[in-house]
């Protein structure tokens, strides 16, 4: 090897190993969590606990699947309704308050994203906040979504217009899945967002396309097809107590209805959903996960195989020299990786499901089933980000008073310090264990309901269900390690 490439090769290996060394845990703490026993205790109750819910909804859920869950219908209650239609008028005009704030923060403000609204607004505040405020309280981002309310607004004004083409159907939820997946490597991979002025940029170009595809296709076909938060937001809030009546197949309400039902319900479906909207949902679990798994020694691991790897070396320097960042380039291969697997580990899942249960439709044993990872999803969410939300989201209480970073102190809260000592270490780990081992027992509760629906009888439903179980279960155990890497001292399973 001549001097040029070796000099070539040491820069590369340098340039990702300095990332090895580089604090990466956004959302670690200083301190770490002593477990009082071994990780692999914590790992394997786990997974038993979610085997053993199998067991018993195996004897507990009996019959046909046809059964119906106990509905309110809040929209019967006056009011209930009246005070609703107050308060989705007050929340719409703060929601458009807010969003033209962050515009004019991003824009206009100091460009330190600690001292700007705009980038704490937009990642701690809104996606992490309303991802939680949808599963508990249901569709609130129906409600407020800004893009939705203004144009609405100007349709009023000059009078609603036809839609200039009809939505092609075998587009789905496509445009959605693509806008997701975007939003999701500008979060993990991408530095745009950081800067308080790109991520502005980035709020037009999203509303241009909104806009635009509102226009063409019809407000509520592209917001419900096309608009990636408004789907992302709307299978969160299958999850809530609350929702629309048309989200209960099988149940007495009226579509357009906002009624009272029991959590997790909302994600039983009568048919299969589409094959864009599997795509979605199994998109959302596995970006989550992504995130999760680059605060882990593993990912480091991978990191350091890549830059001392002879055969990968070549590919790394032609790379470099293009002028690629080479850590950002492993991360979005990786990204594209992930979802990747999780689809394909999901229908050889599936496949095993059709074949234990003698179901003659894989595709549509995915579209039944795959709405039943959605409580996955939300647990993984609240485990991994509930603390980061308390922690750095209290940095929106001095912004609220100097939104544009310059000195001013308009509710007098702008030298308001972060309480540190909300959360700790210890709080982080069970709140991960309690969220993954209970979004999982509910997501076996579901896929449970699902199979009485889906199967002729009782004992193709059960048989069904163990290859789910061990999907789950492998699911469990993976997802506490990846959580606790960052927060507790003991690292490895079984140790």
């Amino acid at each position: 090897m001549n001097f040029p490439f070796r000099l070539a090769a040491a820069v590369v290996s340098l340039g990702l190993s300095s990332f090895l060394a580089s604090p990466a845990l956004a959302h670690a703490f200083g301190q770490r969590y002593d477990l009082p026993a071994p990780l692999g205790l914590y790992l394997g109750g786990a997974g038993a606990a979610v085997a053993l819910s199998f067991i018993v909804m195996a004897f507990v859920l009996r019959g046909d699947g046809t059964r119906t869950f106990p509905v309110v219908n809040l929209s019967a209650v006056p009011v209930l309704g009246a005070g609703a239609m107050t308060a989705a008028v007050l929340l719409r005009v703060i929601s458009v308050a807010i969003f033209l704030l962050v515009l004019a923060a991003g824009f206009l403000g100091v460009q330190n994203p600690l001292k700007n609204f705009a980038p704490t607004m937009v990642w701690i505040i809104w996606w992490i906040g309303l991802v939680i405020v949808s599963a508990l309280f249901g569709d609130l981002w129906k409600v407020i979504n800004p893009w939705g309310v203004v144009f609405g607004w100007v349709e009023r004004l000059i009078g609603q217009a036809s839609p200039h083409r009809r939505y092609p159907e075998w587009l789905g939820t496509w445009p959605a899945v693509a806008l997701f997946a975007l939003f999701a490597w500008l979060e993990l991979v991408s530095e745009v967002g950081e800067s308080p002025r790109q991520l502005a940029y980035l709020v037009v170009i999203y509303s241009i396309i909104t806009w635009w595809g509102m226009a063409v296709y019809g407000r509520e076909t592209w917001l419900t097809r096309g608009e990636a938060f408004t789907v992302a937001f709307s299978l969160f809030a299958r999850f809530a107590p609350m929702g629309a009546g048309d989200t209960m197949p099988g149940q007495h309400s009226a579509p357009g209805n906002w009624i009272l039902r029991p959590p997790a319900v909302g994600l039983l479906t009568a048919r299969p959903v589409s094959l864009s909207l599997a795509a979605f949902v199994l998109l959302i679990l596995s970006t989550v996960t992504f995130d999760g798994f680059l605060e882990t020694p593993a990912w480091g691991a991978t990191l350091q195989w890549i830059a001392e790897d002879a055969t990968l070396r070549p590919l790394l320097i032609a790379l470099q020299e293009s002028g690629l960042n080479l850590h950002k380039t492993v991360k979005t291969v990786a990204l594209i990786l992930f979802p990747l697997g999780f689809a394909s580990a999901f229908v050889c899942f599936c496949f095993l499901v059709a074949w234990a249960g003698g179901a003659p439709s894989v595709r549509g044993i995915a579209g039944f089933f795959v709405l039943t990872l959605v409580p996955i999803a939300i647990a993984y969410h609240v485990a991994h980000y509930l603390s980061y939300l308390l922690l750095t989201g209290q940095q929106i209480i001095p912004l609220l008073s100097d939104p544009f970073g310059m000195g001013w102190d308009i509710f007098g809260t702008a030298a308001y310090k972060i309480d540190i000592g909300i959360v700790g270490a210890k709080f982080v780990w069970y709140l991960s264990v309690v969220s993954i081992v209970g979004g999982h027992l509910i997501a076996v509760y579901l896929a449970h309901i699902m199979a009485l629906r889906v199967f002729p009888t009782a004992r193709a439903a059960l048989y069904s269900q163990i290859p789910m179980m061990v999907l789950m279960v492998g699911y469990t155990v993976l997802s506490l390690w990846i959580l606790s890497q960052p927060v507790v001292e003991t690292g490895m399973p079984g140790s």
